[in-house]
């Protein structure tokens, strides 16, 4: 399944037809959260992407990240490949696959972490219910799901509010969070603003995750520039 959804992602990227969109952004946050958790030991992350979009629905996109959750795995490589659809002037659908994959010394053997995650998005208006499900998560061998609400409230011409809380829970808590009951919820507060041919983001994360300095309330700052081709 990783080489799949890699390979497609590729080929969506390599063979672009002429009325296809092709961006990239790069970013620099303060810490790098991953619904809630900080994956770099709350040091900052560089996060650049390359993304492709058909124009009538489908695209792809490759993203990458430094980490530091695990001694010697240094580096997130990360395909999507996904439709969305309107469904109604109000309605959206989006769905799609994404390959997680982990890189770094040899001794590390970081790929045990790699795994596959499948995705559906409901949006309307300015408001949208996610839902993501992995059957190796981490590659712990347990299921995971996660459940995320999303509401964004416009402040003025270039900046929002944007509220999230989600929940995610292992379906086989002897494979993974073995800690809990095998859920934690997570929420956040975002001020999202563009300035200066940038768009910035100060979010303030919190999450009820028992293991200590994971998931510990923080505050972050990124910043990031899209160019288009």
């Amino acid at each position: 399944m990783q080489k799949i959804v890699l390979s497609s992602a590729l080929c969506a990227l390599l063979s672009l037809p002429c009325y296809a969109d092709i961006s990239s952004t790069v970013s620099v946050t303060s810490n790098y959260l991953f619904n809630g958790i900080t994956l770099t030991n709350h040091d900052p992350a560089l996060q650049p992407s390359l993304d492709w979009s058909s124009g009538d629905g489908w695209y792809a996109g490759l993203w990458a990240s430094n980490v530091k959750f695990s001694p010697g795995t240094e580096l997130e490589f990360d395909a999507t490949i996904g439709y969305w659809t309107e469904l109604s002037p109000d309605w959206v659908l989006d769905l799609g696959v994404a390959q997680y994959t982990y890189h770094g010394s040899e001794s590390a053997n970081s790929e045990a972490f790699n795994f596959p995650e499948a995705y559906m998005k409901l949006s309307y208006k300015s408001t949208k219910l996610g839902y993501w499900y992995a059957s190796d998560y981490f590659g712990a061998g347990g299921g995971h799901y996660i459940v995320a609400l999303f509401h964004t409230i416009p402040l003025h011409e270039n900046g929002s509010l944007l509220l999230t809380a989600d929940r995610s829970t292992s379906t086989q808590t002897d494979k993974f969070m073995r800690d809990n009951d095998g859920t934690y919820h997570h929420w956040r507060i975002a001020y999202l603003a563009s300035w200066q041919g940038l768009n910035w983001t100060l979010a303030f994360d919190d999450t009820d995750y028992s293991l200590p300095f994971y998931g510990d309330a923080k505050v972050s700052l990124a910043v990031a520039k899209t160019f288009s081709w």
